[in-house]
């Protein structure tokens, strides 16, 4: 009977049916438990059958098995080194903001390139500096006096090549005839296309330049009057803060004026 109950015998009996590996210490466990029921069985006066308390043993064991391998499911693997019970979380690293790069500015001002650039006009009887980087387009007929426009032939042109019409310098004369010099700038003055005028002096010749901005200067000297003007597009809102006034009267700084180098040429005549 003894063979009956052996506990070896019971707990792989109880594996068959299910469970196929035990951790060590349960299997103490179920052990030291048959062991103690197995001494708690009370000898009376009264007799139970043989079958019947192994069954009541088996059921026993069983139920212990139950209940400690839930046990250990529930509390999951006892942690290395240490007793039974969910591990303790590590703690996650906090992770290091990377430094932001700090994007440029969208309104953040440019700076006009240095005026390097000598240029001579031939024509006109004028030198000046000019930006790094620009084109030069020299005149080659003689002005009238009625204005400009860029890329006419009678007056010189310096520009950006990128932006062209959109940036740039022009540069004319021509004889102020009968005209005294005060009359021949208030002629021009409709050329200018300037709300009001002050007056100005560049390179000893004196006239008149616009206001508010308005970057465009009529002076006259022996005898010949000159006509100089910035002109900066508003299609692109960052020229004009650039190439301001502080910057258009460094260029009138580099002027020379040569009237006796000019050159009228007279348009040759129709066939």
């Amino acid at each position: 009977m003894t063979a009956s109950r052996d506990p070896e015998r019971l707990i792989h009996a109880f594996l068959q049916e299910g469970a196929e590996n035990l951790q060590d210490r349960v299997y103490d466990a179920v052990r030291a438990e048959i062991d103690r029921k197995r001494q708690r069985v009370a000898i009376g006066p009264w007799r139970t059958p043989i079958m019947n308390r192994i069954t009541a043993a088996g059921l026993g064991v069983a139920a212990v098995v139950v209940a400690l391998v839930v046990g250990i499911q529930l509390l999951g693997p006892p942690a290395p080194g240490g007793t039974g019970g969910a591990p303790s979380a590590e703690p996650s690293a906090t992770p290091t903001p990377s430094p932001s790069v700090a994007s440029p500015s969208p309104s953040a001002s440019r700076t006009a390139p240095p005026l390097t650039e000598s240029f001579t006009s031939t024509l006109h009887g004028i030198s000046m500096s000019y930006p790094e980087g620009w084109t030069t387009q020299a005149a080659t007929e003689p002005w009238t006096g009625d204005g400009y426009v860029f890329g006419q032939p009678p007056a010189d042109f310096l520009y950006d090549p990128t932006l062209t019409d959109h940036l740039f310098l022009t540069v004319a004369s021509q004889p102020i005839g009968d005209s005294t010099p005060d009359e021949w700038v208030a002629e021009k003055r409709t050329v200018m296309e300037c709300a009001a005028t002050e007056p100005v002096v560049v390179d000893g010749a004196s006239g008149q330049i616009g206001t508010d901005e308005c970057n465009v200067v009529a002076v006259t000297i022996d005898g010949r009057g000159y006509f100089i003007a910035l002109y900066t597009s508003g299609d692109e809102p960052w020229i004009s803060p650039t190439y301001d006034r502080a910057w258009f009267e460094g260029v009138l700084a580099t002027v020379q004026l040569q009237p006796e180098d000019a050159v009228d040429v007279t348009p040759s005549a129709s066939p």
